[in-house]
């Protein structure tokens, strides 16, 4: 099974944290002697640690850059299309 420290920087992942966790898109911040930094992407950006030796539940898929742009790009057309709908609602609301 792979390691949080098997992850290599500047690359992305489709991985399952546990067994109970959702399938996230991360890539690899920071490498410290004991600790990977991680930004997960989907459904927001949030940074977090994890020990180097912890395993990996599932190491689903890796991604070129070029793929992982087009996984964010589909949520910044949506959360584009939300705040639209939300200023709109407001706006609604003042009238």
């Amino acid at each position: 099974m792979a390691t949080f420290g098997d992850l290599k920087p500047n690359t992305y992942y489709l991985i399952q944290i546990d067994d109970e966790s959702d399938i996230e898109l991360v890539s690899v911040l920071l490498s410290t002697k004991e600790t990977v930094l991680l930004r997960s992407y989907l459904p927001q950006a949030e940074d977090f640690f994890q020990y180097k030796d912890e395993t990996v539940y599932k190491l689903v898929e890796e991604f070129d850059q070029e793929t992982a742009e087009k996984f964010q790009s589909l949520y910044q057309e949506e959360a584009t299309e939300v705040e639209q709908e939300y200023f709109k609602f407001e706006e609604d609301e003042e009238e």
